[in-house]
């Protein structure tokens, strides 16, 4: 007896039709046809009454069904528990925000579980996730999440700019800034808009990176300024870069994972990435 002869019947015994179980399956009719013959055949009694154009339970087949269903039914539940009994397996990560924090506990679990094949994908918002590291708008009911960081925002600007020798930045000096910034879908091009809103201000978008390395290195060389996130990207400028407090604005950056999601490895993986945000908050607030 095989497995996939108890899936086809179970389906067929719920349609009483071979072609819609074929086409539930995406084989030709008589491949679930003639497994089944197989089954009736090992169990030496006929499940199907067979008419011209209709098929039949029987009540054998009835009586049959109902275990073979309870069967599936803990076979799948054996599956599951397999699963997420232990951290091997793989590990798919949505990353849209926080990268090197992020990337600090995929290094940190990586040496701890190395059997775990970890996929991992940036700027991509879509269901195919264990976890997903985003800002707060993602608005989806089906989804759990944590908050784990709540970091300040602030300005960077080089240290021969006037602005790195102002006591306060005012919106005249938003109005002049060339804006260096990540792509329009990222929270740090929505942060430096809804910043500049609150001023009155439109901002001038100099330049747009997706890689943050050019971004540090566009302000250190003088060739504009840029909102920052001052916990995930503390000690990444050069020592010719001055961040500058503008007020209360903070980015708040969740973890985000599908309810009822029970797998060791995603447990394990948010465990440490908690930690890991914690340790780079400590170190901004010594």
């Amino acid at each position: 007896m095989e497995l996939l002869q108890l899936r086809y019947f179970c389906a067929a015994a719920e349609n009483e039709n071979f072609s819609k179980t074929a086409k539930r399956f995406g084989v030709p009719p008589s491949d679930v046809s003639q497994s089944i013959k197989r089954l009736e055949t090992e169990l030496g009694v006929m499940l199907f009454d067979r008419r011209p154009n209709s098929l039949l339970l029987n009540e054998r087949g009835r009586v049959f069904a109902e275990k073979a269903r309870e069967a599936l039914t803990l076979l799948n539940e054996g599956c599951a528990l397999a699963q997420t009994a232990g951290a091997a397996g793989q590990l798919r990560l949505s990353i849209n925000s926080n990268r090197r924090v992020v990337m600090q506990a995929v290094d940190v679990y990586r040496r701890q579980y190395p059997d775990v094949d970890i996929v991992i994908r940036h700027g991509v918002v879509d269901d195919d996730f264990h976890l997903m590291i985003a800002g707060d708008g993602v608005a989806d009911g089906a989804l759990e999440r944590r908050r784990i960081l709540s970091e300040e925002i602030v300005l960077a600007v080089s240290k021969d700019s006037p602005l790195a020798k102002k006591a306060r930045i005012t919106a005249e000096d938003l109005a002049e800034c060339a804006f260096i910034t990540m792509g329009r879908d990222s929270n740090l091009y929505k942060q430096t808009e809804t910043i500049c809103r609150h001023y009155g201000v439109v901002p001038r978008i100099a330049l747009v990176s997706d890689d943050p390395f050019y971004i540090r290195r566009c302000v250190d060389l003088g060739l504009g300024v840029a909102f920052v996130p001052s916990v995930s990207w503390q000690g990444q400028f050069s020592e010719t870069v001055v961040l500058r407090s503008i007020g209360d604005w903070r980015r708040h950056t969740y973890v985000y994972w599908k309810a009822k999601e029970e797998r060791a490895c995603v447990r394990d993986f948010l465990d440490i990435l908690i930690a890991e945000c914690e340790k780079e908050t400590n170190k901004s607030h010594p």
